[in-house]
């Protein structure tokens, strides 16, 4: 396959991972084989929906290099591994897709499914956790392929590589992987339960009880008016249903409650522009129950650092559990997720959401496995420091 060719099946396939939520923000990557010595692969940290051709990295299979300024995807080892390894593979997505990454959080060494799967067969086998970028994570991944000669696998606490002959099947593969992990987590539910009919909230509760917690009803909530702002020059700009409101100072900034909480954080943090407040029947659970969310997923732990805490609706607490971590859970509420910008700011949200669910999935498969405080606070740092900045240092 010609480079050019190669670079526009890349950019074709980032977009649609982000269109069909298999990815997240800027984490996976995708890769395409050019010949037997390079591939093409995604670069680090960058939005999927802004990149060129041009941004395009061709990698060397056998010794890593490669050209330029923009560096490769941090998983560009794994890929080239892949290539030398499997000569029929021309097609790579690491993804980070919702049900597989619950199933990834549980205490499952290895899934056998109940039917055949034309593309995965009927098992799916696991790479144990490393840290992402490391060659640690390469000979888990390598190691679990080359035993399982699978075309997909369940990286631990992580995400999926997803294998193909070519760009189709490797979609089909990641498409039809999260499908069986979806059924997989029904059929659990529906098992344990005793229940003949899924339903999604009565999954949360049983999954709750099931780890010992007393249900109830959620009945007294805050009430919130405004849930999400921006700062802008001179101000910041409070958004709600169909209303906004402008805020120029401190005194105003104390006739809303929520409006005094986001003044309090945009005063503290410079590098903070964007808050978003969100409530989905996952967070609002955990909420209620007072459960701290610890990182079950890698690209939780590097936006939440060692979790999010449980915090009164209090601006000086929420202000202070800010220093460690880019989102808090308020009590009765919801989660508070900040960015330098919107899009960031939603990404920290639709993680934390995915990181909600796999809490009360993977508690249906037994013990959860959080991971290790000492490497949470290293890809938190990282991220901060590093990752978060890659999609504007590469422009």
């Amino acid at each position: 396959m010609n480079i050019d060719k190669a670079k526009e099946l890349v950019l074709k396939a980032g977009i649609k991972l982000m269109k069909s939520g298999l990815i997240v923000g800027t984490w996976g990557n995708v890769s395409c084989r050019i010949d037997d010595k390079y591939f093409a692969v995604t670069p680090s940290g960058r939005s999927y929906d802004t990149l060129t051709s041009d941004d395009i990295v061709v990698v060397n299979i056998w010794n890593g290099s490669y050209s330029g300024n923009i560096k490769p995807s941090s998983e560009k080892n794994i890929h080239a591994e892949v290539y030398k390894l499997f000569p029929e593979v021309n097609f790579v997505i690491h993804t980070h897709q919702e049900y597989a990454s619950i199933i990834s959080s549980s205490s499952l060494d290895k899934i056998r499914l109940e039917k055949h799967y034309p593309y995965i067969g009927n098992e799916i086998p696991f790479a144990d956790y490393a840290l992402p970028g490391t060659d640690a994570l390469k000979n888990n991944v390598i190691k679990t392929l080359r035993e399982s000669k699978a075309k997909t696998v369940i990286l631990k606490n992580h995400g999926v590589l997803c294998l193909g002959t070519d760009f189709e099947e490797a979609f089909s593969i990641a498409f039809e992987l999260e499908k069986a992990c979806n059924d997989i987590i029904i059929s659990r539910y529906l098992k344990l339960s005793g229940k003949n009919e899924f339903n999604a909230e009565e999954m949360i509760k049983f999954s709750l009880s099931f780890k010992g917690k007393v249900i109830k009803d959620i009945d007294s909530k805050t009430e919130i008016l405004y849930t999400n702002c921006k700062r802008t020059e001179n101000s910041i700009i409070a958004y709600g249903n169909n209303t906004g409101i402008k805020v120029v100072d401190e005194l105003e900034a104390e006739m809303s409650g929520e409006i005094k909480v986001y003044y309090s954080i945009l005063k503290k943090y410079n590098d903070v522009n964007n808050i978003l407040l969100i409530n989905t029947p996952a967070i609002e659970t955990l909420c209620h129950y007072d459960i701290e969310l610890k990182p079950l997923l890698d690209d939780f732990a590097q936006i939440a650092c060692t979790g999010a805490k449980i915090i009164p609706f209090d601006p000086d607490y929420i202000v202070n559990a800010l220093t460690e971590s880019l989102v808090v859970l308020l009590q009765n509420i919801g989660a508070l997720c900040c960015g330098r910008n919107e899009i960031e700011a939603n990404t920290v949200a639709m993680i934390t959401q995915k990181n909600c669910k796999a809490f009360i999935g993977a508690s249906l498969f037994g013990e959860l496995d959080f991971i290790n405080p000492t490497e949470c606070i290293t890809m938190y740092n990282n991220y901060l420091n590093n990752y978060s900045k890659l999609d504007e240092v590469n422009k």
